[in-house]
């Protein structure tokens, strides 16, 4: 099928993009379509398992009735029928990054490449990558980044480890991800769809166009759905313009938001319309008004109430964030992972719980007196599943000799740890259930939203030199932030003169 013939959809934020993909899949299975012949494919993971399993739940379908509910990468991987062994994993980037006196670590063994802090020998490996993910010369890549003075990168040497890289795989017989998207291309044998949707579209680079497009050949329907405002990957490949072009005049607009207040919408739509290239888009806001603080400084906000978002553009003023949760005792997730280990946590409750006279489990003890120093952990490692200790058995029987409050017992965890613990508790934090504080960049938290949503508005030298350079890009950045939030956008006024203007 061929680009004027698919449908396109543009969802703006918060206005039920993949509910509406879903409510088309309905319509599709209701006609008879068979779901194994239906085609969901998305940028990132996160986006394609999202579309599998709602599906799987509204529709009660089982995982391998849905077997093209998948990123482009792994769809690649599928039909050209690779196995894990041939995929380039850590260990190959690091074994190749000491066969060139690189220092590589296992970051790079990923299909969502440059969503890290990357080393300058990385920076290598990523401009290869970007030049074969838009199609172009490595010179181009190389000319652009050192026009912009954007990375300290030597054109032989780049030459030198793109060379060497393609002698590596060669050698040892193994492809990375975007060798699976040209190898596909080129090569692979594409099942015939019924339907296909692509969603994430405007995030796609020139190589996963050329993959859409031949999956396209191969279906009789094709939805092509994304939102061109919220395309914030340009850096990593994406081809925003293509996205804009084919959608320019023929896109059908999603145009009622269930996220955005009155008065969030007002001002970030003034923030879009500063861009210059960009299907214009009329949507509505919810009834409610909702509110935009503006904070001198970010310790002022109060985060106690309801589910907050928390964005910087970049981990190092991120890192400020973070410092400050700590200290005022805010229980909070960053990068998948929350603030203290659940573990540590539990080992507070456990130890609580024998001194009140309760009696635990053989791994609740374990886990308890792993964080007390001096105990004989090893000698449960015999002892019965079933068998409940108290407090009095094991300093009988263990030689447990602490007793008293947990932060003076569980010695184990660090002088930092215990004062951050002793603070979340005072301040009533629910810290055995998930965090309602999430720590982001405002890439990493794309597709998230918040009832509260907090915006540095600092850029780093670096950013502020693209912003200066193309204002287009930074301005979608800031506008996916500010439209994360539900109630209220707390915005933080900018502590250097390299800022985000509102």
């Amino acid at each position: 099928m061929t680009p004027d013939k698919w449908s396109i959809i543009l969802g703006p934020p918060g206005t039920g993009k993949t509910t509406t993909l879903m409510h088309l899949i309905e319509k599709e299975l209701d006609s008879g379509t068979y779901p194994e012949r239906i085609g969901y494919f998305a940028f990132t993971k996160k986006a394609a398992t999202e579309g599998r399993d709602r599906a799987m739940e509204k529709f009660e379908l089982a995982p391998k009735q849905l077997p093209y509910f998948r990123t482009l990468h792994s769809f690649c991987f599928q039909e050209l029928g690779l196995t894990r062994e041939v995929v380039m994993s850590a260990s190959n980037f690091k074994e190749f990054g000491e066969d060139l006196g690189l220092r590589l670590t296992g970051s790079l063994a990923s299909e969502e490449v440059g969503s890290w802090t990357m080393s300058r020998d990385e920076q290598l490996l990523v401009m290869d990558n970007l030049a074969r993910m838009r199609m172009i010369p490595l010179r181009q890549i190389y000319d652009e980044h050192d026009h912009n003075n954007e990375w300290n990168v030597d054109w032989f040497e780049l030459e030198r480890v793109s060379r060497a890289l393609r002698n590596y795989k060669d050698r040892m017989l193994v492809r990375d991800f975007t060798d699976m998207l040209v190898d596909f291309v080129a090569q692979g044998a594409c099942p015939k769809f019924d339907v296909v949707f692509i969603d994430e579209a405007q995030d796609l680079s020139p190589l996963q166009w050329q993959v859409v497009h031949k999956i396209a050949q191969h279906s009789d329907r094709v939805y092509i759905a994304g939102d061109d405002d919220q395309a914030i990957f340009r850096w990593a490949g994406a081809d925003v313009d293509y996205f804009v072009n084919l959608s320019r005049g023929r896109a059908t607009v999603l145009d009622q938001s269930y996220r955005i207040p009155k008065t969030i919408h007002d001002l970030s739509d003034a923030v879009i319309k500063r861009v210059s290239n960009r299907v214009p888009k009329e949507w509505k806001a919810r009834r409610e008004e909702g509110a935009i603080i503006h904070d001198p400084y970010y310790e002022n906000v109060d985060l106690h109430d309801g589910s907050w978002l928390l964005l910087a553009r970049s981990n190092y003023h991120l890192d400020k964030l973070d410092t400050f949760c700590r200290e005022e005792g805010y229980f909070f997730e960053r990068r998948g992972r929350n603030s203290i280990a659940e573990k540590k946590i539990l080992a507070i409750k456990e130890w609580q719980r024998l001194v009140a006279g309760e009696s635990l489990s053989v791994g609740e003890v374990k886990n308890c007196l792993t964080y007390i120093r001096g105990t004989k952990v090893k000698d449960l490692e015999n002892a019965d599943p079933e068998t409940r200790l108290s407090l009095r058995q094991l300093k009988q029987h263990y030689e447990v000799q602490v007793e008293g409050s947990w932060e003076d017992s569980l010695n184990g965890l660090t002088v930092a740890e215990r004062s951050y613990l002793a603070a979340m508790l005072r301040r009533g934090e629910e810290i055995t259930k998930k965090p309602r504080i999430k720590l982001s960049t405002i890439h990493g938290a794309k597709g998230g939203e918040a009832d509260h949503v907090m915006v540095l508005t600092d850029l780093s030298s670096k950013t502020f030199k693209s912003f200066e350079r193309n204002p287009d890009d930074e301005t979608r950045v800031m506008y996916v932030a500010l439209t994360r939030a539900k109630k209220s956008l707390h915005l933080i006024e900018p502590t250097t003169e390299k800022y985000f203007p509102l």
